[in-house]
């Protein structure tokens, strides 16, 4: 879903389409280009509604505000002008140099927030648009009843995929507890998928130009994709953030809630993220945060805020990235959650946990004892015992 709009075609890419209005629209494998009511539409990715493509596409263009669930970007442009829109819970960063180009691959322009899509006209001129990508909410909410919403919605989530998706389905197994999650729920809708058990990149056109610059976006430090060849890979991609695991956001209500989160880890040698959140890059994280902490709609804002932009992985040529976890209502449950839970969530990762117990208890066997430790050992064993099980 890689892309760059500017006033002349980019070699680095491998498609080059000049628009009506005369700017070209680069980009990576995988775009689908459509005509509607004298509009040029270049989309690419899913949406998780019950809408058809036809009717998707008039909407967009007589409103282009996001609204739609999912993960996709689409432009739509005329003789005049191009706007860029997208999922409501936008998956992928955006930035732009004025006059010269708008580009979702480059890290060192300006920014555009998760809250903005843009309108651009021929002279690649940027005009941004404000929107709300999500409601807040603030009251307490008991932990069964947050447990439950959760539930639903990464069963709606994986429901409303499956039931459009045509592609092969492809899942590698960390050992880790979000794609541990992913798999249970996974299995709970269907068998026809593969377990990968070694990472690979095909070499393409657009890898091959840019990997550098696709590299310097963390997600894509470990990533798989197939090219050519249309594919999914479900990931546990947003899990630690959106599941409160983060160091930086956890440490805003755990301080919230007077929870001392490093002296508790230190104090529960066999939790989870006991070794994780003891290592030098993450303990400096817990330091206090410049909010006032006494106030949670301040701790929520602040925390949502900083969900809605952190970008995790978007499509790469053919290969889609789909994660359950990627809707900002998750956190915003569970930053309403008692303290006692809150704090389980934080040592042990007990929604997780939870989930899984509800779709399939054996599962939790194959869970690592702590995070990220002894990863490519943890990964390898339990790609092997599952695929010898399926």
């Amino acid at each position: 879903m890689f892309f760059k709009l500017s006033n002349s075609a980019d070699g680095n890419y491998p498609y080059n389409h000049q628009l009506p209005n005369n700017t070209f629209f680069n980009c990576d494998l995988g775009w689908e280009q459509n005509e509607h009511n004298g509009y040029t539409i270049f989309f690419k990715g899913y949406v998780l509604e019950d809408i058809s493509q036809q009717e998707l596409f008039e909407n967009i263009v007589n409103d282009p505000t996001p609204k739609y669930k999912g993960n996709f970007f689409a432009v739509v442009c005329n003789d005049s002008d191009t706007v860029i829109t997208h999922s409501i819970n936008r998956c992928s960063p955006l930035q732009y140099t004025e006059n010269e180009c708008v580009t979702n691959l480059q890290k060192d322009l300006t920014p555009v927030w998760s809250d903005t899509y843009l309108k651009i006209d021929d002279q690649l001129e940027v005009s941004k648009i404000h929107f709300k990508p999500y409601t807040a909410t603030y009251e307490s909410i008991d932990y069964n009843s947050a447990l439950n919403q959760i539930h639903d919605i990464i069963n709606t989530a994986f429901e409303n995929f499956l039931t459009k998706n045509t592609r092969p389905l492809k899942v590698f197994l960390s050992g880790g507890v979000d794609t541990l999650t992913l798999y249970s729920y996974l299995k709970s809708f269907t068998k026809n998928f593969e377990i990968v058990d070694s990472e690979y990149v095909k070499y393409t056109h657009f890898y091959l130009k840019n990997k550098g610059k696709i590299k310097s976006h963390w997600g894509y430090k470990q990533m798989h994709s197939w090219g050519e060849i249309p594919t999914v890979l479900l990931t546990g991609g947003c899990g630690d953030e959106y599941l409160l695991r983060g160091p930086t956001t956890l440490a805003a209500i755990a301080q919230h809630h007077g929870i001392d989160v490093l002296e508790l880890i230190k104090q529960n040698t066999d939790c989870y993220h006991h070794k994780y959140y003891l290592k030098d890059k993450n303990i400096k994280l817990f330091d206090r945060v410049d909010i006032d902490i006494s106030d949670k709609k301040t701790v929520v804002d602040w925390i949502l805020d900083i969900l809605i932009n952190d970008h995790q992985h978007w499509h790469i040529d053919n290969t889609l990235f789909f994660s359950p976890f990627a809707n900002i209502s998750i956190p915003n449950i569970i930053l309403n959650m008692p303290k006692e839970n809150l704090q389980d969530q934080i040592l042990d990762a007990q929604i997780n946990k939870d989930l899984i117990t509800m779709i399939n208890p054996d599962d939790l066997k194959f869970l690592a004892k702590y995070k990220n430790f002894d990863s490519m050992t943890n990964t390898n064993h339990i790609n092997f015992v599952i695929s010898e099980k399926t």
